[in-house]
């Protein structure tokens, strides 16, 4: 097949999120079993430019910059779906694809979907992480109302409508945009995300290190659940004056609340903030802890560093709402709590601090889980059958 994966976000240079890191596996998969695949994304660093990634070709376009003072995010996406829009154009006259495929989130697809459906050649699908109206419903951000909430809802919705397949990366993500956008839910597949199990593997954990050692990775918001841990790390320390919390992401938190209560409480040396790492060098920080705690209020997916955690062979918490349940199985691989629970989190920590033969129980399952339901390779069979399913199917217009 010919394969092209458009995605703003590409490793490395971006895209340690869901979607960039998907999308690279993705990449490397199917081309790998011999697919012409290439990747439309973003030139973030350097020039636009196009190059071999392994076996796929990756096409860095540049990143319109839409000056003047209060520019709308809806406007930047317009913009970079224009560009992405010419881009294709250019590829597909040369290249001719059989699939090309958009994510949802972003609406990167907006332009040429719209512009081209009516006489494509090539079948388009939809790849569904989380759209912007389920984060407004479930994170409240975008305002509802607001001018991204209007365009960037209005340019999801269009894309989602021109699809020849829709694929959800969880059943909670499929329900959602069937409920929200009128699709047939039957018709949606799900593939879970898949997790490198070669680069996230089990490693032994650093000796003479502080106890309970526990990682947070993901966006430094709270809607990511980064102020409970905090909170409860905090208290913890009353039981485990030892306790370490290293966390990892992005996100601005110095001169914050969280920052003045770290410090009001003298807890500086129990919090470590290490900010963005590579995502090729999270296995490391998976191995020094005890166990991932990933508080999330609401995750659309499966939740990748729930994914990567257990492919490490470390337990995770997670909240028991969104696409996490449907990979963190309460006992049996982690242990689910309910959202916004800072007492729920602090007894879950505590648990798996006084139980080692628990960690390690928990640990061993969730490595056995990931192998046998989200390794690259049952992955991307999953991907190249529904490619194959609708490459079978007639274009309707």
């Amino acid at each position: 097949m010919k394969v092209c994966l458009v995605s703003q976000e590409y490793p490395p240079e971006s895209g340690g999120g869901g979607i960039g890191t998907q999308t690279y596996l993705k990449a490397h998969g199917l081309s790998a079993r011999g697919h012409d695949v290439h990747v439309v994304s973003g030139a973030f660093e350097g020039r636009p430019r196009t190059y071999a990634d392994r076996r796929a070709i990756v096409h860095r376009i540049a990143v319109p910059v839409v000056s003047g003072a209060g520019v709308e995010s809806g406007t930047t996406w317009l913009a970079y779906s224009a560009a992405v829009a010419d881009r294709l154009t250019a590829l597909d006259e040369e290249i001719r694809f059989d699939i090309i495929q958009f994510p949802e989130y972003g609406a990167e697809g907006f332009v040429y979907q719209v512009d081209t459906f009516p006489r494509r050649t090539a079948r388009y699908v939809v790849q569904l992480h989380g759209p912007l109206a389920m984060l407004r419903d479930h994170v409240g951000w975008p305002e509802r109302g607001s001018a991204l909430d209007a365009i960037g809802g209005f340019m999801e919705r269009s894309v989602i409508g021109r699809a020849d397949k829709i694929l959800a990366s969880s059943h909670n993500t499929a329900r959602y945009c069937a409920a929200e956008y009128g699709c047939d839910l039957d018709a949606i597949d799900v593939i879970h995300s898949a997790v490198d199990t070669r680069q996230f593997t089990p490693m032994p954990q650093p000796a003479g290190a502080h106890s309970p050692r526990v990682l947070f990775v993901g966006n430094l918001v709270d809607s990511k659940g980064f102020s409970l841990i905090v909170k409860a790390v905090l208290q913890l320390r009353a039981i485990y004056p030892d306790i370490q919390l290293r966390a990892i992401g992005k996100g601005q938190y110095l001169g914050t609340r969280i920052d003045r209560e770290i410090r009001a409480a003298g807890a500086d040396d129990h919090v470590n903030m290490i900010g963005y790492v590579p995502h090729h060098d999270l296995p490391l920080h998976y191995a020094w802890c005890d166990v991932m705690a990933g508080p999330s209020t609401f995750e659309p997916g499966p939740g990748n560093t729930y994914l990567e955690a257990m492919a490490c062979g470390r337990p995770v918490i997670a909240c028991d709402s969104g696409g996490a349940p449907e990979v963190v199985s309460h006992d049996e691989t982690g242990v689910l709590i309910p959202p916004r629970n800072v007492q729920a989190l602090i007894e879950a920590i505590a648990r798996l601090a006084d139980d080692h033969v628990l960690r390690d129980r928990l640990g061993a399952n969730g490595r056995h889980w990931i192998e046998s339901r989200f390794a690259i390779d049952p992955y991307i069979d999953r991907v190249e059958a529904a490619y194959e399913r609708v490459l079978g199917k007639a274009c309707v217009t």
